[in-house]
């Protein structure tokens, strides 16, 4: 019987022994190493950490070996075996709190630039640089934006009449990790632009980076049917962002007017992102990115809206994410 910790009495385990290996695992264990063999409490843990014998055993076997060492180790007093990484390969997938990732060892990049043509601010966090593959498109699309801006300021300097003065373009784009999980790393960035005309304009970008797959996917790649998703999302983040419209215009909402100042959005074509807040390496929030004009004039500026990660939401995920949820 279980102790008041929960843990069997340890005499009542040893007096039964450790027969076969492989005995007092599930039923369907097989013997472990060449032919078998019998392991008692007096055989030393040594003979049985041994690499070699470890890389030579399947998935079942390892399991077997795992659940063996444990009972010798409660019958000789010895310290079990620390776990092997091969050993939690073998145990099935469960939907346990993430290993949180490795610790970031590249450093941010940064790029600023300024000339009469264009001033040119550019970066991303240490969590991308660390990932060839996202490093390398990051640093394609800053030579990419950088040359189009160029370009766009030289052609409006140049359109202009002599009498017209001419006001250096800029473009700053800074991306920033919202989370960054053992799956995924969720990044985002607020783009601002100046081009010659009244004012400068504000655009969000966001990249979803799967480290398995070794690419950016789509937000509705996260889900089982991304429509189906998108219109349970739907009511909570219209919601949310009618309150913010109610809070910058202090007054409620018309029920009649124009759809770009009372409509929703189309989730499908805003940014979304991924956050998790208090960095337990789980996204709790997906949060809509709304750039100026899409939900009201340009003098309310942007919308952030979080929409909560409910267990409805959870459940739509597809079972490869689900666990950084």
């Amino acid at each position: 019987m279980p102790n008041s910790h929960g843990a069997a009495p340890r005499d009542t385990e040893c007096s039964k022994g450790v027969g076969r290996a492989g005995e007092r695992t599930r039923q369907g264990a097989v013997p472990l190493g060449r032919g078998g063999g019998q392991v008692n409490s007096s055989e030393t843990f040594a003979q049985w950490r041994s690499p070699a014998l470890w890389d030579s055993l399947g998935p079942m076997k390892k399991s077997s070996l795992a659940a063996m060492l444990l009972a010798l180790s409660a019958c000789s007093g010895e310290s079990g075996p620390s776990p092997s990484p091969a050993a939690d390969e073998a145990q099935p997938p469960t939907d346990a709190a993430p290993v949180a990732p490795p610790a970031v060892k590249a450093k941010a990049r940064a790029v600023e630039e300024k000339n009469e043509l264009l001033e040119f601010t550019y970066g991303w966090p240490g969590e991308a640089a660390a990932i060839p593959g996202l490093n390398a498109r990051l640093e394609s699309e800053l030579e990419r934006d950088r040359a189009e801006a160029l370009g766009m300021a030289r052609e409006d300097r140049a359109a202009r009449p002599p009498e017209a003065p001419f006001h250096g373009h800029y473009l700053a784009k800074e991306w920033k990790s919202y989370g960054d999980t053992p799956h995924l790393l969720s990044l985002a960035a607020q783009v601002a632009t100046f081009t010659g005309g009244a004012h400068g304009n504000t655009l969000f970008d966001s990249i979803l980076w799967d480290r398995t797959l070794g690419r950016a996917i789509k937000p509705a790649d996260l889900f089982t049917d991304p429509a189906v998703a998108f219109a349970t999302i739907s009511g909570a983040y219209c919601a949310a962002l009618d309150r913010e419209r109610v809070e910058k215009r202090q007054e409620p909402l018309p029920l009649e007017g124009e759809d770009w100042l009372i409509g929703c959005p189309s989730l499908a074509q805003q940014a979304i992102v991924p956050v998790d807040g208090d960095g337990d390496s789980r996204f709790e929030l997906l949060r809509v990115l709304i750039p100026p004009y899409e939900a009201g004039p340009y003098v309310e500026g942007t919308y952030e809206v979080d929409v909560p990660v409910t267990d409805p939401v959870r459940g739509l995920i597809k079972p490869d994410y689900r666990t950084v949820f």
